[in-house]
């Protein structure tokens, strides 16, 4: 009987979590490792539409997605002074799963990384990979404490700023930045929302996403090519100042605006993306998720992305005799639906920013309210396409 192979999984982030899963349940030997000594994660809240969900049935946690979650059928759409522009749907409930689910993203990766442990991986916390070693057969890894181990494949989920794309790949698809920044927060459900809004405003978008009936976040994106350094202790009024003078003070999100000038976990993120050509391999290295493709967040499919990265993977090894095949079927099914998704997600962002002179807003206000949803219609038939 052939010996299971054995995969190291760089980085315990939703898509190498997710991974490790995936793997596991073919009968893989999986070890993941992490720079951090624990578990955690920037930002505060995502979503899963209905490809994510379809991901994390795959692999076994959409019950307890569902359970954390919650579901949100769609978006409604305001112009700055608070008029309903559209209400665009996630899609019908394709397979019997929600159009899409909102969840905090740390009880998302603390239920990942228990269904991992359950799933028979091991964990490595507060380590890197100091040097991976490659012949016909296997890569030896060397790790940051010197112990060497060998693999049969190494996947690098190691995210936007990943030490194995750079070492193996080149600094030529180092991250590039493209010119918007989200300023993101927790924040008390006092409208009791029940599905994502958006407030266009003069040059950018809030969002505020439920996460429960009684907790939210609020995401407010904005054209920023400077990328300054701001004084942590000044986060919640700057975040607070941006959102008004996007709504130029109107006050139909002025409940809202109130809470964030007293929040404490106010959360700034410059935009970059990442696209690596094919293929995504370099013999016995690979690179998946925000590794390989980061992208903007503008349809809501990032973290998505990267777990179905893990799960097709999964597949094509368990149907594929030798890796090299595993890694050509892999790219012929992920290359082209990724790339469409994030040349997508760039497209929204720039047309979203396209929005800063009375002119211009106005323009995207009509978008809103007449094209948008088509658009959205668009972007619903891309994620429902098979993975």
């Amino acid at each position: 009987m052939a010996q299971p192979m054995k995969i190291l999984v760089v980085g315990a982030g939703i898509g190498g979590l997710s991974a490790a899963s995936a793997l596991a349940q073919i009968g893989v030997n999986v070890d993941v490792i992490d720079d951090k000594p624990e578990i955690s994660v920037a930002g505060v809240g995502f979503g899963l539409r209905i490809n994510g969900l379809r991901a994390v049935r795959d692999i076994g946690l959409l019950e307890k997605c569902l359970e954390i979650g919650h579901p949100a059928p769609g978006i409604d759409n305001y112009d700055a002074e608070g008029n309903l522009l559209s209400t665009m749907s996630y899609g019908t409930r394709d397979e019997g799963l929600p159009g899409c689910v909102t969840m905090s993203r740390i009880a998302f990766l603390e239920l990942a990384a228990q269904h991992a442990l359950d799933n028979g991986c091991t964990f490595r916390m507060s380590t890197t990979v100091a040097d991976i070693a490659q012949d016909d057969d296997t890569a030896t890894v060397t790790f940051s404490d010197g112990e060497r181990v060998d693999y049969d494949l190494v996947l690098g989920f190691d995210g936007l700023h990943s030490q194995i794309r750079r070492d193996y790949f080149g600094e030529k698809y180092d991250p590039r930045p493209v010119g918007g920044v989200a300023w993101r927060v927790g924040l008390p459900n006092r409208r009791k929302i029940m599905q994502p809004i958006i407030c266009q405003g003069y040059g950018g978008k809030i969002m505020l996403t439920p996460l429960s009936e009684d907790s939210m976040y609020m995401v407010l994106t904005v054209a920023e090519e400077a990328r300054p350094r701001y004084d942590a202790s000044k986060m919640a009024e700057i975040m607070h100042d941006r959102a008004l003078a996007l709504t130029r003070g109107a006050t139909f999100l002025a409940d809202a605006l109130d809470d964030v000038r007293h929040a404490e976990n106010v959360a700034y993120t410059p935009y970059s993306t990442v696209w690596v050509p094919y293929p995504w391999f370099r013999g016995r290295v690979m690179i998946m998720g925000d590794a390989a493709h980061t992208m903007t967040p503008y349809l809501g499919s990032g973290a998505a992305m990267s777990i179905e990265d893990g799960v097709v993977l999964a597949q094509e090894l368990a149907r594929n005799a030798s890796l090299l095949d595993a890694q050509l079927e892999f790219m012929k099914r992920r290359l082209p639906r990724v790339r469409a998704v994030h040349d997508r997600s760039i497209e929204s962002m720039l047309e979203e920013f396209d929005s800063v002179t009375d002119e211009a807003y106005r323009a995207r206000i009509d978008h809103l309210r007449h094209d948008e949803p088509i658009a959205n219609e668009y972007a619903n038939r891309l994620l429902r396409m098979p993975y």
